[in-house]
């Protein structure tokens, strides 16, 4: 119970400078349902974040407040563990520092309208292979890599029913001008190479030959 006791200040009482951070209250309240008998740290933990989430809860904005709600009606621990991970999906999505990053910039939404918003399902199956902190620059490549691949994928179902195969698949291959491509095909293939340009502006000179490679292979 060490590190719930840095939580406390000289006179045994939580800080309250906690009660500004509504994020780590909020995982500190959930902690606090983990607990087993005898843990008197996290019962009185689970009163002072219980008590202070309450009366912040009607100041908080989207997609917070709906987290807190959640937590207050049925903490993790108690729910449905499918049943919870879709709902969480759902607000993770929303979150401001994914709903405003680069899958959000790409624009798919209103250039492909065909096309399956997979973005958290395919960071989630590559998590599952890069779960380490050390490769938190490969999950988001691959995360990326394969969010566009998903894309690609939609395009032939949709694009191809309309198009001749041998034309979408020439257009995907054809590393000539941009301009000259299906409006369709010219966002996926202008996103991928964006990517490669991410990966060569970070990786080291010993591997820069991997790049060309890549590129080959991918588009």
């Amino acid at each position: 119970m060490y590190i719930f006791g840095k939580f406390k200040d000289e006179n045994g009482s939580f800080k309250e400078c906690l009660i500004n951070d509504v994020e780590g209250m909020l995982g500190l309240y959930e902690a606090a349902h983990l607990r087993v008998h005898g843990e008197d740290i996290l019962d009185e933990a689970l009163a002072f974040t219980t008590t202070h989430l309450k009366s912040l809860v009607e100041h908080l904005e989207y997609p917070l407040a709906i987290k807190v709600n959640k937590a207050l009606y049925r903490p993790i621990r108690k729910g449905l563990e499918r049943l919870e991970a879709r709902s969480y999906i759902l607000i993770y999505q929303d979150e401001a520092s994914h709903s405003k990053g680069w899958w959000k910039d790409l624009d798919f939404f209103s250039k492909l309208p065909f096309f399956r918003d997979r973005a958290v399902e395919t960071y989630l199956w590559i998590v599952v292979a890069c779960l380490e902190p050390q490769y938190s620059y490969a999950l988001i490549i691959q995360a990326k890599l394969l969010a566009i691949t998903t894309v690609i994928d939609d395009m032939y179902d949709d694009v191809a029913l309309r198009l001749n195969w041998n034309f979408l698949h020439k257009q995907l291959r054809d590393n000539g001008s941009i301009d000259r491509l299906h409006k369709y095909t010219r966002s996926c293939y202008q996103a991928i190479l964006n990517v490669y340009k991410e990966i060569e502006e970070k990786e080291n000179t010993e591997r820069f030959f991997c790049i060309h490679y890549a590129k080959e292979a991918g588009c």
